[in-house]
């Protein structure tokens, strides 16, 4: 595969690798959604960042990464504002279909930007505001069209609230990120968040444990995945061409709903997507998605 990415465009390399990245994205939304009907969230989340842990650690091993930090406070302070919006973002994927659940959690550009704003002193086009107004707008119609069902109202809370607090994690990394590389940067969430979930794993520890250990382990895997292949595809072409294409997990996620959970595509989802992607394409094209 390496040698046949070589012969290529740039550009077609990062979009690929931005593909890759959706799909890994998607795949693991489902195993999360797999995993949650025996597991509860804290031995899900717990798990999955032990792993990612022990799969960090060659890494940092073979590429003499220094572990000593003079930024723990800010790491465990990340770690914690992570914690919560994992687990919000877990119990949405658990609760909602997947397809309205990947189509929601693009609503996060529409947060990054005004927290960029407030937290990076960065510019914003009087434009912009615009397009986030309209992204808004999709989201509301495709709540507007669900049925008023039990939970449906905490099940959207959650998932809102964990892009929210996933937008203001980049903004905080892109920091942090001045001063520590990204391997250690995840190295440090994963290790920590180990850590802080420990007692209360140790806590509500169920027999189902090791019965679903395989599918928290593949999670685990397709996470990391889908971040190497964001950084690849970001460093190989500028953010404006390839990130469009982050917007195929909207696909992958609709074909893997239909196909493996039976969701219906209703015509208020199709329209309230197809506004969050023309909004958030508008607002990668105007360089605010970095």
């Amino acid at each position: 595969m390496r040698i046949f990415l070589k012969k290529i465009n740039v550009d077609i390399k990062g979009i690929i690798y931005i593909c890759l990245a959706s799909l890994f994205f998607s795949l693991m939304s489902t195993f999360v959604k797999l995993s949650s009907s025996n597991l509860n969230l804290i031995e899900i989340i717990f798990i999955r960042s032990l792993i990612a842990t022990i799969i960090l650690l060659p890494f940092i091993y073979i590429l003499k990464i220094k572990i000593k930090t003079n930024l723990y406070s800010k790491h465990l302070f990340r770690t914690l504002i992570g914690v919560i919006a994992m687990f919000l973002n877990f119990y949405a994927v658990s609760k909602l279909p997947l397809s309205n659940y990947t189509i929601i959690s693009f609503a996060k550009i529409f947060f990054l930007i005004p927290l960029a704003f407030l937290f990076l002193n960065e510019k914003i086009k009087t434009i912009s505001f615009f397009y986030i107004s309209l992204g808004f707008i999709g989201v509301v119609l495709i709540l507007g069209y669900e049925k008023n069902e039990k939970g449906l109202f905490l099940y959207y809370t959650s998932a809102i609230l964990a892009t929210l607090l996933i937008a203001y994690i980049k903004i905080f990394i892109k920091n942090i990120s001045k001063k520590e590389g990204n391997i250690k940067i995840q190295f440090y969430f994963s290790l920590n968040s180990t850590l802080v979930l420990l007692i209360p794993f140790a806590l509500t520890y169920s027999n189902y444990f090791f019965k679903d250990l395989f599918f928290i382990a593949l999670l685990s895997i397709f996470g990391l995945l889908a971040q190497y292949f964001t950084i690849e595809g970001l460093k190989n072409s500028e953010a404006v061409k390839v990130m469009p294409f982050d917007y195929s997990r909207i696909i992958f996620g609709c074909i893997i709903g239909v196909t493996f959970f039976n969701e219906q595509i209703t015509a208020g989802m199709l329209f309230g997507a197809l506004i969050i992607i023309f909004a958030g394409i508008k607002l990668i094209k105007t360089k605010h998605l970095t």
